[in-house]
């Protein structure tokens, strides 16, 4: 009688091991700091994130340009430099090819430039660009300080500055991050 008890005690001790072991290993994971990379945003994110409906900025055709978008629209704000030559340029041409390979979520975006004008070369090849004008101040501490740089924003359809991508950014790591905030 001693051996089946034994052995159904195990039993339960084994089975409580398969259920609480995996619940043990992700809490410690978790206050140790660890997250799968995939679950990562490549960017870094804005803690707490700025609320920028209080920066007045203007489109080219002088009307006022709208944080909060009534279509529910992303922004991907590109921030440049001092200066816009051939590293801007191509990261304006680069920011069009992001919205393009977000295939059926790229309705939900929108580009929008701010800084010192591209070539006009440059500029008539740009379609879904809105390039925007005024307070630089209020960006500027977002704002690329090296000439012929650009930094991308993600504002959220709410005004809201959520991650922020440096100077040199991986085209592709801002393509991933606008496809994990898009649904």
């Amino acid at each position: 009688m001693n051996a089946p008890l034994r052995r159904q005690r195990l039993q339960l001790v084994l089975i409580f091991a398969v259920f609480l072991v995996p619940i043990a290993l992700a809490f410690a994971l978790r206050q140790g700091g660890w997250q799968p990379q995939r679950l990562r945003n490549v960017g870094e994110l804005v803690q707490p994130p700025r609320d920028l409906g209080t920066v007045t900025l203007r489109e080219e055709g002088g009307a006022a340009f709208a944080w909060r978008d009534a279509d529910y629209r992303w922004t991907l704000l590109l921030l440049g430099g001092p200066d816009c030559a051939a590293q801007c340029a191509t990261r304006l041409v680069e920011a069009e090819g992001i919205r393009a390979l977000l295939t059926s979520k790229a309705t939900r975006v929108r580009i929008a430039y701010l800084g010192t004008a591209p070539p006009p070369e440059v500029r008539a090849r740009l379609r879904e660009v809105r390039f925007l004008e005024g307070a630089p101040d209020a960006l500027a501490a977002e704002r690329p300080a090296a000439a012929d740089s650009v930094a991308a924003l993600l504002v959220d359809p709410a005004g809201l500055l959520v991650v922020r991508h440096a100077p040199g950014y991986d085209p592709e790591g801002v393509r991933k991050d606008l496809s994990r905030l898009i649904r």
